[in-house]
């Protein structure tokens, strides 16, 4: 099992960085469209072609890394706890410093980067911004993973001894806020908006816990349960691939639909019913099918070990990648699948090689600092 979520994360890592680089994508599609055709921008022609319908499927195909990477977290939190005394805050206070250091490190550099482009905040913004992770978007996940270190000393006893009742009560947490995004949807579709499930959806923003712990429990609860987890995978593995298969285009639908129709753009997200059951299905289908090809596995295994590394530097790489593309070989966004895959490519290619290169140098020493 380990080693199968060691390919997970890998893959997870990948379904990350194309799915960020599909806001690249809309970017070439829509508003950069005239430098490769000879029309005005903002151009919707594109809106339904199957190049669109390639990228907003992909898009959404990629939304199960983030629990991914939560339940890879959890089970090896379990993993490594596997005493029955209560979890050391020792061991807290050691993966906190691992991702904290390098999500420092990393966030000052894209602030200096925003200051070379004239991009500046005043000192508390910088503060701010940097306690809720957003240097730059994706980095809430890591203000995520740390909120869920710190409760896991809590969490570990409840899921040894009360596995199923604890992942019922998270399971109905996140129920809950897919809720108040139906709620919200019914209220912009009837024209009344409400301001209750707005300072709701505010309190519980993508940093909260209430939207991600589900996923993290799931990995604790499997983790000390992994003789009946595999009994229960290799018995439903076919069903659960057959739910991810079917789930796909059903989360591809309704959240192209609402979005037609709201303007408001959950397609890259899992919180509606439809996609946390295509996240869920597929992170479990995966896990119950054995065998790939030996060089895929090979790959994914050494991405796996870096998912990090490659989280913290990916968004900074799409973006000079994306730019880059658009000024000198703009006739590549023609191509909305061949930019997204060239996009995720380099963002993946890049900060791995970066990671090989420091830790083949006398810079070394520092490679935990910078990449975890």
């Amino acid at each position: 099992m380990i080693k199968r979520l060691l390919l997970l994360t890998g893959l997870a890592i990948v379904a990350v960085v194309l799915a960020h680089a599909a806001q690249w994508v809309w970017l070439g599609m829509f508003w950069w469209t005239d430098r490769y055709l000879p029309v005005s921008v903002p151009n919707y022609d594109a809106v339904g072609t199957l190049s669109y319908l390639a990228v907003i499927t992909l898009q959404k195909a990629c939304c199960f890394a983030v629990p991914a990477f939560l339940f890879a977290t959890g089970f090896f939190v379990a993993y490594a706890h596997r005493g029955k005394g209560p979890m050391a805050w020792k061991l807290v206070g050691n993966r906190l410093k691992a991702l904290l250091i390098p999500y420092l490190i990393w966030s000052i550099v894209i602030f200096l980067g925003d200051y070379a482009q004239g991009r500046t905040y005043p000192p508390l913004e910088y503060a701010r911004r940097l306690l809720v992770g957003e240097a730059v978007p994706a980095y809430y996940y890591v203000i995520v993973l740390c909120q869920l270190y710190i409760v896991s000393p809590l969490l570990v006893p409840l899921a040894r001894r009360h596995g199923r009742w604890l992942l019922l009560a998270a399971a109905a947490i996140l129920l809950a806020v897919i809720g108040l995004f139906y709620w919200k949807l019914g209220a912009v579709m009837t024209g009344r908006e409400s301001t209750t499930v707005e300072a709701i959806l505010t309190l519980t923003p993508n940093q909260s816990l209430a939207r991600w712990l589900f996923f993290f429990v799931g990995g604790l609860v499997a983790g000390y349960n992994l003789g009946p987890l595999k009994t229960w995978l290799v018995r439903h593995r076919w069903l659960l691939l057959a739910v991810a298969v079917l789930s796909l285009p059903l989360a591809v639908w309704e959240t192209e639909w609402i979005f037609r129709i709201t303007d408001m753009d959950w397609r890259a997200g899992i919180f509606t019913l439809t996609g946390s059951l295509f996240a869920v299905s597929a992170i479990l289908a995966f896990l119950s099918f054995e065998g790939m090809p030996p060089t895929c596995a090979k790959a994914l295994s050494a991405l796996g070990s870096a998912t990090f590394g490659i989280y913290l530097l990916h968004t900074t790489v799409l973006e000079v990648t994306a730019r880059a593309t658009q000024r000198y070989i703009p006739q590549v966004m023609a191509y909305p699948l061949l930019f997204q895959l060239l996009l995720a490519a380099v963002a993946v290619g890049v900060p791995w090689v970066i990671m090989r290169l420091v830790l083949k140098s006398p810079a070394r020493r520092w490679h935990r600092y910078l990449f975890g």
